[in-house]
């Protein structure tokens, strides 16, 4: 087992162990091991960094996306050019987040408790596709290197504000879902905070959104206003159902019979991505 391994399995771990913690109303200890799981996915990803930063071409990942000649701005984006990559990157955000709600503890148990199962879930995809393989029986001394159409300032940037995105839109969900798991379906308290990360995350998918299509179109020469590429639409669909969300929880605040609507949207929304 490698050391970034090692480091996902203790976040999927802590993970789990929050979660129950959580769900069986032990705040300190959910508090503790929420703050481990962040600080082992802080870990493997500083692990993957190294790990492309140092060459490290025996490692699979690293010789898919990285060469010796590759600048040091695209280096440090090959961390998300792949999709074992990208999932960890989410996996970060998302313990990052995770930590912040820990602290303050304003979802309720049972939201944290969803939440981190959530990020339990994360881990398992991480490790699943990991981004740690090891190139059996020989070490490459040069790697394949980075898509010449990768090599773009806007697209160093177009992946973390997608998949922070992603990873916010699991609060709302976790809110939602922690009000009708605690039996209070009825109860608008939830819905303060989940507009204002629902609205974070909104502003992150629309900024990521432009940034891509603005690649595209300077460096694909795609022609008309959208493309419909499969991967514009699946940056566009979830940023469409977190609008609606933004609307429908400021609607329920005023409204109570859009109460159902707001949390069919906040699950949605987090379906979606």
């Amino acid at each position: 087992m490698t050391a970034g391994t090692a480091f996902l399995v203790l976040s999927l771990i802590f993970s789990l162990a929050a979660a129950f913690s959580w769900m069986r109303g032990k705040m300190a200890a959910g508090k503790a091991l929420a703050l481990a799981s962040f600080f082992a996915a802080v870990l493997a990803s500083a692990w993957l960094f190294w790990l492309i930063l140092h060459d490290r071409f025996d490692i699979d990942y690293v010789w898919s996306y990285s060469s010796l000649d590759l600048p040091l701005v695209y280096k440090i984006s090959a961390f998300w050019a792949g999709q074992q990559g990208s999932f960890l990157l989410w996996l970060f955000f998302h313990a990052a987040a995770g930590a912040a709600l820990a602290l303050r503890a304003r979802l309720g148990n049972a939201g944290q408790a969803v939440f981190f199962f959530l990020q339990a879930l994360l881990a398992a995809l991480v490790l699943f596709y990991s981004p740690f393989a090891v190139t059996e029986g020989y070490a490459p001394a040069d790697g394949a290197g980075m898509n010449p159409l990768l090599q773009d300032p806007w697209m160093a940037i177009h992946p973390p504000l997608v998949f922070f995105g992603y990873a916010l839109l699991a609060v709302p969900y976790a809110a939602s879902l922690g009000a009708l798991l605690s039996e209070k379906a009825d109860s608008t308290a939830w819905l303060a905070l989940a507009r204002n990360w629902a609205l974070i995350a909104w502003a992150l998918l629309g900024a990521g959104i432009f940034v891509g299509a603005f690649w595209a179109y300077k460096v694909l020469g795609w022609g008309g206003w959208w493309g419909w590429d499969p991967v514009e639409n699946s940056s566009l669909v979830p940023w469409l159902a977190a609008g609606v969300l933004v609307h429908l929880l400021s609607a329920a605040r005023v409204r109570s019979t859009n109460l159902a609507l707001a949390h069919l949207s906040a699950i949605f929304s987090y379906a979606l991505a």
